[in-house]
């Protein structure tokens, strides 16, 4: 992952398809990854809105999907942060080959990590090397148990010095669990996850699904994540797939005022 910031010019993280842990077991980059990317590329955005590197937390994020993902670079473009005091709203969109493949948004608290203790960035000193998992699935290591789609902890999924769980790995496994139970024939739509407490990953993350509508063009999910106590969730979200085939999608850039 990696990403490019010039003046004038627009805020864009890329996620390279050559590493096999971003990808579904066809090739094409996975739509947990995508989640990871649009998590991280979200948060860039508010980045650039500070003074200096401060930390924040996620407080939800939503993506949008138009169709399959490609086997091939995907980036997360931002188009716009939007600050109110300590909230940030952070737009963006998914692109790939110059196509729009889905869009994002996220809402953060700035100032403070999971768990709302004050975060110091000086902290961060280890980069990890890639992940040799070979695709996004093995990267997660989550196993079906009677109890949930279960992800022990691993040091990649972690996104801070406070040992919490990475935001757009929770949304990962969260799209995981809702794709395993549902039909081949369904493809997602979209996805909304809302944090709302620390992942510590010191511990398991259970990822638990509950069908709300199930009809032959669309099934809506419902999701949550919890660490040992189902009425204790630290995410909550929901997904909608649909069986409609993927269409073309087209841009119209409006005029804004």
């Amino acid at each position: 992952m990696w990403q490019h910031a010039t003046v004038g010019e627009p805020v864009s993280t890329s996620l390279d398809a050559a590493l096999p842990a971003a990808c579904d077991p066809d090739g094409r980059v996975s739509r947990g990854a995508a989640l990871v990317l649009a998590d991280q590329a979200t948060a860039g955005g508010v980045f650039t809105t500070l003074s200096r590197p401060t930390p924040m937390m996620t407080l939800d994020l939503r993506v949008d999907w138009f169709g399959p993902l490609p086997a091939a670079a995907i980036s997360c473009v931002i188009d716009e942060v939007t600050r109110e005091g300590d909230f940030a709203l952070s737009r963006g969109r998914l692109v790939a080959e110059g196509r729009p493949i889905g869009a994002a948004v996220a809402r953060y608290l700035i100032g403070s990590m999971p768990g709302g203790t004050p975060g110091r960035m000086d902290e961060r000193h280890d980069v990890l090397p890639p992940s040799p998992a070979p695709c996004f699935a093995d990267y997660l290591g989550a196993e079906a148990t009677p109890d949930g789609l279960v992800m022990q902890p691993r040091v990649e999924h972690v996104g801070a010095p406070l040992p919490a769980y990475h935001g757009g790995v929770i949304a990962g496994l969260l799209e995981h669990a809702g794709v395993s139970s549902i039909d081949a024939a369904f493809r997602p739509l979209d996805i909304e996850i809302r944090f709302l407490a620390p992942a510590l990953a010191t511990l398991p993350l259970v990822a638990r699904v509950v069908p709300r509508r199930i009809g032959r063009r669309a099934i809506t999910l419902d999701l949550e994540a919890h660490q040992g106590d189902p009425n204790r969730p630290v995410a909550i979200g929901r997904m909608l797939a649909i069986t409609d085939p993927a269409g073309d999608p087209v841009r119209h850039d409006l005029p804004r005022g």
